[in-house]
């Protein structure tokens, strides 16, 4: 291959203040393809096996694929690769804005984090120049606060950073990408903060190599043809993701009150028209997008104008809204932003602050666990009173709450581990499976634990008229199917919203890299980065039998709304499972056979799970 990669890697120590070069390796690169994917097998290869995800020993990597930064559509994005601390398993938390294009013209393939610095510190990249910063004046110092400091301070620069909840190990706290996208699922924030990295700063001026430059521009312009014709783009670009909160409530699965009721009464007054109405100014892209699907707003009246933000998307709409029964989008970009600003994940936050509420309620906490906050639906004063005590660990709940719902729920006892949502420790999404049974089974298979992007089933479950939303029946090789394509999509690295097919896929991949790769083995490439994180989860001591779902949905039905009654069916749910495992080429206790990992080319990593 002779392009798409700068062929090298910036290793930083940050105990000693050091860095090292290495050379991107292209065979792994052909076979792991990038961003995801490559980032998963240098963890594998690099990381021993059971490190603490906070321990100086855990790794960081900020990544890109063979596709970042170059004129391909959506191609701003990047992704982070660490051991989750909330969950112990392998995490890749993706990220938009311009950061990830900043690393590639820098002349990086990945920034590779080691060790754990004496003091806080951040670190400048300019090309090939690295600096190590005293970071004592901006410690403490929200995340817009700190990217603009970065900005006035070191230059004209893309970032990314941590909040107060990143310092303080908060396991659901995020990485602020140029001050309003986030690596935000699994805990990434806490390993930086781990790591006493208060932030990166980043500019470059290299040219991006590329193996066929008129071909790639060529094909590049006819995807992004195709890219504006499409008839979704269009309402993507008016509405961003908020679009999805009227009919996924009209259909009776957004998540409500701590995921107890599908449809939530106040729908309308959270839904993108009303935050068109109330609160959106504006629209906003990452690098090289014609899509634009952010909304930039703020505030207009009540007790929180004049606060600004980018968002909410639709997860945050669901999780923070509906979910902890706030029924006024102001209100809920007021969440919103104290969220992203300390720090923190919205879909995890959402989930960890319904399940407090059902807690209190049950009396699994306390008024005085709280420090008094008399938490309760709808209450948003004392819910955004709560979330400050979470980032910084303030208090019994702040403390507690600030490990996630599954160590939350077994501090708490009570039986609480029966609202506590969440999958393999990850909180759960805004897609209650009760109205797609599908999303239950991405959910119980996801690599990351409780997430909906490795397969997204919800449109065909609605509008494909040969697939029953309320059932498991040919729900499986779906699920496996679009896992695959999306293992390899995120290691390209595009943007999940980008209507891009795998053909054209396919075509800019081997333009930039000349490789010679098939919509076939690209494929496989994507089955390959499945199965090899699989073993890893399996290596830091996931039990299949953590292919599950939350009782919840199994026991307690909804009472209103087009999924009234439904359950998930049991039964149901083990066939289809026992049907994914045998369609990976795994056994039936969910473990790749040596078969499958033979034909992989991944049988030298069988030993990690005997």
């Amino acid at each position: 291959m002779s392009g798409g990669y700068t062929g090298k890697i910036l290793v930083v120590n940050l105990k000693n203040q050091t860095t090292t070069v290495e050379n991107t390796d292209l065979d792994d690169a052909k076979n792991f393809i990038g961003a995801k994917g490559l980032g998963a097998k240098i963890l594998f290869d690099r990381l021993p096996k059971g490190t603490d995800p906070l321990s100086p020993e855990n790794i960081l990597m900020f990544t890109t694929g063979p596709l970042t930064g170059t004129s391909a559509q959506t191609s701003g994005r990047g992704t982070v690769v660490t051991k989750s601390p909330q969950t112990g398993l392998f995490l890749d938390s993706h990220f938009g804005g311009i950061f990830a294009a900043e690393i590639k013209k820098a002349g990086w393939d990945f920034i590779i984090i080691n060790g754990r610095s004496d003091t806080p510190v951040y670190v400048v990249v300019n090309d090939d120049s690295v600096e190590f910063k005293d970071a004592s004046e901006i410690w403490g110092k929200e995340c817009l606060e700190t990217h603009n400091w970065f900005k006035e301070t070191v230059g004209k620069v893309k970032t990314a950073v941590i909040g107060p909840a990143g310092e303080n190990l908060v396991k659901i706290s995020a990485i602020t990408i140029d001050g309003h996208r986030h690596a935000g699922r699994g805990g990434a924030g806490a390993v930086m903060g781990s790591k006493n990295l208060k932030g990166i700063a980043i500019s470059g001026n290299s040219k991006i190599p590329l193996h066929n430059p008129e071909g790639f521009r060529e094909k590049s312009k006819e995807v992004t043809k195709q890219v504006k014709e499409n008839d979704f783009v269009p309402i993507r670009r008016k509405y961003g993701t908020p679009y999805w909160v009227k009919p996924v409530n009209d259909e009776g699965f957004i998540p409500t009150r701590n995921y107890q009721e599908g449809y939530f009464e106040h729908g309308d007054a959270i839904n993108a028209e009303a935050m068109q109405k109330s609160i959106v100014d504006g629209s906003g892209a990452c690098f090289n997008c014609v899509i634009a699907c952010w909304n930039k707003s703020s505030i207009k009246s009540g007790p929180y104008k004049g606060v600004s933000l980018v968002g909410p998307e639709y997860e945050t709409l669901a999780l923070m809204g509906s979910n902890l029964g706030v029924g006024s989008v102001e209100d809920v970009a007021y969440l919103n932003e104290r969220c992203n600003e300390l720090g923190m994940d919205t879909i995890s936050l959402g989930g960890v602050l319904g399940f407090a509420i059902e807690a209190y309620e049950k009396e699994a906490l306390t008024k005085n666990d709280l420090g008094g906050n008399d938490i309760g639906w709808g209450k948003t004063r004392e819910l955004a009173r709560l979330i400050d005590d979470i980032a910084h660990r303030r208090g019994k709940a702040g403390s507690v709450l600030a490990e996630g719902v599954k160590v939350a729920a077994e501090k708490l006892g009570k039986n609480s581990e029966n609202y506590a949502v969440h999958v393999k420790g990850l909180e759960i999404p805004g897609y209650d499976p009760r109205g797609t049974f599908g999303m239950g089974l991405a959910y119980a298979t996801s690599d990351r634990g409780g997430c909906h992007q490795r397969a997204w089933t919800v449109k065909a479950e609605l509008y494909d008229p040969e697939l029953d939303r309320f059932s498991f029946e040919n729900k499986a090789k779906i699920v496996k199917d679009v896992q695959d394509e999306r293992a390899a999509f995120f290691s390209l690295v595009l943007c999940d919203f980008a209507p891009i097919s795998e053909e054209n896929c396919v075509d800019m991949l081997n333009l930039a890299t000349g490789s010679d790769h098939t919509v076939e083995n690209y494929l496989k490439c994507g089955e390959r980065i499945w199965n090899l994180i699989r073993l890893f989860n399996l290596r830091e001591g996931l039990n299949p039998a953590d292919d599950k779902l939350p009782s919840r949905f199994f026991k307690d039905s909804f009472t209103k709304g087009p999924a009234k009654g439904v359950l998930l069916d049991e039964e149901g749910f083990q066939k289809s499972l026992k049907e994914y495992y045998s369609l990976r080429g795994w056994d039936k206790k969910g473990i790749p056979t040596s078969e499958k990992l033979k034909e992989l080319g991944l049988e030298i990593y069988a030993k990690s799970i005997c």
